[in-house]
């Protein structure tokens, strides 16, 4: 995560996500079905205007509650710990490295909780996708493929996090 998407506001994060949503949107419209271009770009850009705001928020709000974790924190020490949860070697100051198994710890007690909506949502999306992939566009393999994905994800996230709180307590 980009310093930058910590101190964003919501309605700049929603730029930054309607300006990658868009492109994708038209192509989306234009190629899993029997539209036009005009007609793809008016469809696309209209459900960006409607889902980047949401996105915006919900993105702004998932950031705020995963820094929540690591408390209070100055700025400039922000970016160092959600990076130090996420990658690299543990930090050597023992406040940024107590910040930052938290916010992992956090992480990891929120996937928890969620894992099994989380898998059940991602397979009944990835069958669907397989679906569509067969009786409608061959396309529909493309978001077949990131369903796919995203169980890896969910699969193989919490052992990751495992992993970096060990890495982090091993600091100490």
């Amino acid at each position: 995560m980009d310093e930058w998407m910590l101190r964003a506001p919501w309605w700049k994060l929603a730029v930054a996500m309607g300006l990658l949503l868009a492109p994708f949107a038209v192509l989306l419209f234009r190629l899993t079905g029997d539209h036009s271009w005009p007609a793809a770009a008016l469809m696309g850009v209209a459900g960006t205007v409607v889902c980047a705001p949401v996105l915006g928020f919900l993105t702004a709000t998932t950031i705020q509650d995963s820094t929540a974790g690591a408390g209070q924190l100055p700025e400039h020490e922000r970016a160092v710990v959600e990076r130090a949860a996420r990658r690299g070697p543990a930090p050597e100051d023992a406040g940024q490295r107590e910040a930052a198994l938290r916010l992992v710890e956090d992480r990891l007690l929120g996937l928890r909780a969620t894992r099994t909506r989380a898998l059940t949502s991602a397979a009944v999306l990835l069958v669907v996708s397989g679906f569509l992939a067969v009786a409608r566009s061959p396309w529909w393999w493309l978001a077949a493929a990131a369903c796919a994905a995203l169980l890896v994800v969910v699969l193989a996230a919490p052992a990751r996090l495992a992993r970096r709180a060990e890495l982090l307590r091993a600091g100490d």
